[in-house]
This record gives C-alpha cells, structure tokens and sequence, in this order.
C-alpha cells in the first residue's frame, strides 16, 4: 500500500475494531488490542473461548504473538495483562454477517482471506456498512484463488460457469472476482479502492469457458491476491466526500 496509494498506517488507539472471519485464534485482535484499541468485536462462526484458558495455547501462541508485540512496538504491558485484555475487550459473536445483531460503530475493519468465503456478497456488504462510522478504515486481503491443494492456484476454475464449479466441487468461496468485489463494495457504500499482491498463472493449463473470457481480462483472471483498503485519498491526501 505504501508503495501503491497515499496510505496512512492504520491508527488503533481508543478505535473500535472488527474483524470478520478472526478464526480460531482472534485473528488480529492481539495486535489491535496491545496497541491501544477500546475494543475488538469479530464475527466467527468456529470461535472457541476455551482458547484462552488452554494452557498450551496460551504457552505456545499467544505468548508467541505477545513476544512479537513487544518487539515491533515497545512494551506496553506485561503478559498477564496482555491475555486478561484479550478477555475482557474482546467479544467473538457466531453469526454470519448478513446476519449479525452487532449494532457498531466501528472504527476499522478488518479480514485475511475471508471475504471471498462470503455469500449473499452484497448484501453482506451492506449490513457491514451500516456498522461502520463514516470514517471507518478498512484493510481486507482477499483471496481470488481456488482454495484447493492444486499445482495451479486456479486449476479447474475457469473450466466452466460457477454454478457448475461450485456444484462439482464445493461452495466455500464466492468466485467473485476482483472487480466484482470492488464494485459490490463501492456499491454498498464504501469508499474503497484495490491494489493486487501478486498474479499467478504459472502451472495453468485451461481450459477456459466462455464466460469468464467474456468477462474478465487476464489480469483479473489470474490476481491471486489482492488488498482492499479505504478510504480513499484525493490527490491532497484527504479523504473523499
């Protein structure tokens, strides 16, 4: 981002952050919450709180990720304070997200490889919106991939239209494309804009069906990863209207 877009580094201090899709480990609120933020609220159908009375993961995660804290940016607090702040600034709701009863408002969102896992996209989008206060940030990588254990990260995907992928192989992802996940986004409301990762056509072989030759370019067809970020600058740095 730093080196695509006028990007400010996002600022967690006294924020209210969500996370969609935290997994079972809380995703980012660890850093979130040892930098400051008020609190941290995720959505999370999997989430287990038994993780933060586990010893072993205790031990060998989250006092991993508090080591790293204190590396990248000082310290703040000792470790016992660290895993209490985890416990009681933090809340995991498990409900997807067109169906949350979360009321907002948050400050920053933020997901790893999770919006593409989202069906009813946008209406989704929309929901999401209405958490949101008018100045939220948002930082998502999303991953267009195939989600399977292929040579090719988009073996079989473009092979026919997606109600049939998604009949043959499974419904885990949305198979959304990169402008269609921008332009669901934009169109729920949200002043976001898109920088790729990384395109990876190595190891593909086709074939390609029709309907996503007519669609896409090749560059859209082969971005493995893209982020998502908002909102946007104008070319004096402010946010848009």
């Amino acid at each position: 981002l730093d080196r695509n877009v006028e990007w400010q580094p996002l600022e967690f201090e006294g924020r209210h952050v969500l996370e969609i899709g935290c997994g079972s480990l809380l995703g980012f609120g660890p850093m979130a919450l040892y930098r400051g933020a008020a609190s941290y609220t995720a959505i999370e159908p999997w989430f287990d709180p038994c993780v933060f009375d586990e010893p072993a993961i205790v031990d060998s995660y989250f006092l991993a990720v508090f080591k790293d804290m204190v590396a990248l940016y000082g310290p703040r607090m000792e470790f016992p304070e660290f895993m209490e702040l985890l416990k009681t600034r933090s809340r995991v709701v498990r409900e997807p997200l067109l169906e949350t009863t979360l009321t907002g408002p948050f400050d920053v969102v933020l997901s790893n490889s999770c919006l593409e896992h989202i069906f009813d996209f946008q209406e989704s989008m929309v929901t999401l919106n209405g958490l949101c206060t008018t100045d939220c940030r948002h930082l998502h990588l999303v991953d267009f991939s195939n989600h399977r254990s292929t040579k090719s990260l988009f073996a079989d995907l473009y092979a026919m239209e997606p109600e049939n992928y998604l009949k043959r192989f499974d419904d885990a992802i949305n198979l959304l494309r990169p402008p269609d996940t921008l332009s669901a986004m934009r169109e729920a409301g949200f002043d976001v804009g898109l920088v790729p990762v990384f395109h990876y056509k190595e190891f593909f072989e086709g074939p390609v069906h029709d309907y996503w030759t007519e669609r896409y370019g090749e560059d859209d067809l082969f971005m493995a990863t893209a982020l998502i970020h908002g909102p946007l600058k104008t070319a004096g740095g402010e946010p848009q209207a």
